[in-house]
C-alpha cells in the first residue's frame, strides 16, 4: 500500500483517489449524469494524513474564496459538480469528519470513557474546541503547550472541560483515555426523556397543500419567476445563504412593510412563533433585521407586537413568544407571557423594514409539545411527496384536506409519524381508521406490511398491528373509488 501512495497511483494535487490511477476503469473526468463521491478517510499515518487534508483544505476555495461545490477535479483546480444556484453550499458531514475525528482525533463511542487519538502537527501550539455536544455534555478541548495563549488560569498542556469544569489535564498532546465526569447512561436516558418537540408549520411539499406560507408581495427578478417565494419559508429547509437562494424578501416592494400570512390545517394552540432572520449587510448586501415585527390571528387580535424589535438575531432563529392580545394594536410592546397560548389556525405577521434597508426570511417555524395519541389527525401528515422541481414530477399528491380530515383521489396517500402504542412500548395493537366516503385504502405500517381497508359512508375501521417500540410510520394508499380519512386511533 506504502509502494501506492505516489502521483501516479493514488496522490493527486487535490487529494487522494478511491481508485488508483492506473486503475483502466479510473477516470478522472466527472461524468455530468451523475453524482460522485469519494469513499472514506483511510488514516495510515499522521504525516500522510496531514499532507492530503491540507490539500483537502485548499481544494475548498474558487476565485480565492472560501467555496464547497458538489465535487472537484483530481488534477484540475476546477470544481466538477457546480451548478448555479444548487452547488454553493456542500461544506457539510466529510470535510467536519475529518477535522474531529481524525485531526482532533475524538473517537465517538458508548460507555463512560473518553478517547483522543490527535494526529495534530507537533509543530500546533494551541488550539480550542468549545462546546461541543457528547452525550448530553458539552465537552470543550483546550490546548495550550506553554500556557501562554490563552491566559487566565488554564495550565499548560492539554485541558478537557464539562459543561466549564475541568475534568482531565494532561501535559502532552497524546492519546487520551478517560473517565467521564458523568454516568453516560443517565445521560442518555435524562435527553431520551425530552419531549420531541415538533415543527407544525413545515412543509416538505410547500407549495402545495397544508399549511402553507404567503406573503403579499414576492420580488420577481424577471417579471414571471419569482425565486424568493413565500413558500420557500416552510419548506423545512433552513440556512443564511444568498446563494444557493431559500429564502423570501421584500426587496425592491414599494412599500416599507409586508405582510406574511400563515394557515395551518387545523386549530392548534401556539405560544410562540419563531422566525430566521436572513441578513446580508456583513456582505455588503441590503438585507438587515425588521424593525418591527407584529402578529395577530384570526381575529385580528395582536398577540405579538416589538416597535422597535431591538432583540432580532440576524442569521439565527428568533424565537417571538405571545401575550394576551391587545385588540386596537395600541400597545407598543407586549409583555411575553410563557403560559399564554391562542388556538387558531391562522396568523398574520407584519414585517416593518429599517430605513434604506429591505427585510428576508429564510424560515418561519411553530413548534409545539409532541402528540403521544392515541388519536393521530389525518391532516396533520404529509400527502405525498414530491420530488423536487430539478428532477421531476409529483407523487401521490392528489389529496384534498377538507372537513377535518384527507379526502384521497386517484393515486393519492398520506403518512403520518410518530405513531406509538399507549407506553410506547413494541406490542400488537388495535388501530382504528375513521374515516368515510367510498371506496378501499391500504394501510402500510414502517413500509412493510400492508392492510386494505374499505369505506362505503361513515365507519371506523379497526385493524391490528405490530408496532415497534417508539414511533411508528403509517402510511395509507388510496386503492379505489374516493375514500375519506378522518384520523387514526391507537387502541381500538
Amino acid at each position: 500500500l506504502e509502494a501506492g501512495l505516489t502521483p501516479e497511483h493514488f496522490l493527486t494535487e487535490f487529494g487522494p483517489t478511491t481508485l488508483e490511477q492506473t486503475n483502466p476503469y479510473f477516470t478522472a473526468p466527472k461524468n455530468s449524469t451523475y453524482c460522485s463521491r469519494e469513499g472514506l478517510s483511510k488514516v495510515i499515518t499522521a504525516a500522510l494524513f496531514y499532507q492530503e487534508f491540507s490539500k483537502y483544505t485548499r481544494t475548498n476555495y474558487k476565485d480565492g474564496v472560501p467555496y464547497t461545490a458538489e465535487s472537484h477535479y483530481p488534477t484540475i483546480d476546477m470544481w466538477s459538480g457546480d451548478t448555479t444556484n444548487h452547488s454553493e453550499n456542500y461544506l457539510h458531514s466529510t470535510y467536519l469528519d475529518n477535522v474531529f475525528t481524525n485531526l482532533f482525533g475524538i473517537v465517538p463511542a458508548f460507555g463512560d470513557n473518553l478517547v483522543l487519538q490527535p494526529l495534530v502537527p507537533a509543530n500546533w501550539s494551541y488550539f480550542a474546541i468549545e462546546n461541543l455536544p457528547y452525550h448530553g455534555s458539552l465537552l470543550s478541548f483546550l490546548w495550550d503547550q506553554d500556557g501562554t495563549h490563552y491566559g487566565g488560569n488554564h495550565s499548560a498542556g492539554l485541558s478537557i472541560y464539562s459543561n466549564g469544569t475541568m475534568f482531565h489535564h494532561q501535559a502532552t498532546l497524546s492519546t487520551v483515555n478517560c473517565t467521564l465526569p458523568f454516568n453516560t447512561t443517565d445521560a442518555a436516558q435524562a435527553l431520551a426523556a425530552q419531549p420531541e418537540w415538533q415543527n407544525i408549520l413545515a412543509n416538505p411539499n410547500s407549495p402545495y397543500n397544508l399549511p402553507n406560507v404567503t406573503a403579499d408581495y414576492t420580488l420577481s427578478t424577471n417579471g414571471d419567476i419569482a425565486p424568493y417565494e413565500a413558500w420557500k419559508m416552510n419548506d423545512g429547509l433552513l440556512w443564511y445563504d444568498t446563494t444557493p437562494d431559500n429564502f423570501w424578501t421584500n426587496n425592491q416592494s414599494q412599500v416599507p412593510y409586508s405582510t406574511i400570512s400563515i394557515t395551518l390545517q387545523r386549530p392548534r394552540k401556539i405560544h410562540s412563533v419563531s422566525l430566521a432572520i436572513l441578513v446580508d449587510t456583513d456582505r455588503g448586501g441590503v438585507v438587515a433585521c425588521p424593525a418591527g415585527i407584529k402578529i395577530v390571528d384570526r381575529q385580528g387580535d395582536t398577540v405579538a407586537l416589538k416597535n422597535p424589535w431591538t432583540d432580532c438575531v440576524p442569521n439565527a432563529l428568533n424565537t417571538v413568544p405571545f401575550a394576551a392580545p391587545t385588540p386596537d394594536g395600541s400597545s407598543n410592546v407586549t409583555t411575553p407571557d410563557a403560559d399564554y397560548t391562542v388556538e387558531t389556525d391562522f396568523l398574520q405577521i407584519v414585517l416593518s423594514d429599517q430605513l434604506r434597508y429591505t427585510t428576508a426570511v429564510s424560515e418561519i417555524q411553530i413548534w409545539v409539545a409532541p402528540n403521544l395519541g392515541p388519536r393521530y389527525e389525518a391532516e396533520d401528515g404529509v400527502i405525498g411527496t414530491f420530488i423536487g422541481s430539478f428532477e421531476g414530477r409529483a407523487t401521490g399528491l392528489n389529496g384534498t384536506i377538507e372537513n377535518g380530515g384527507v379526502t384521497l383521489h386517484q393515486g393519492a396517500w398520506v403518512e403520518l409519524a410518530g405513531i406509538r402504542t399507549a407506553n410506547g412500548e413494541a406490542g400488537r395493537t388495535q388501530v382504528t381508521v375513521l374515516g368515510g366516503g367510498n371506496g378501499t385504502v391500504d394501510v402500510m405500517l414502517n413500509w412493510l406490511t400492508n392492510t386494505t381497508v374499505s369505506f362505503s359512508g361513515s365507519a371506523n375501521k379497526t385493524i391490528e398491528l405490530d408496532l415497534l417500540r417508539g414511533g411508528n410510520w403509517v402510511t395509507i394508499f388510496q386503492r379505489s373509488g374516493t375514500p375519506f380519512v378522518d384520523a387514526v386511533v391507537v387502541g381500538g
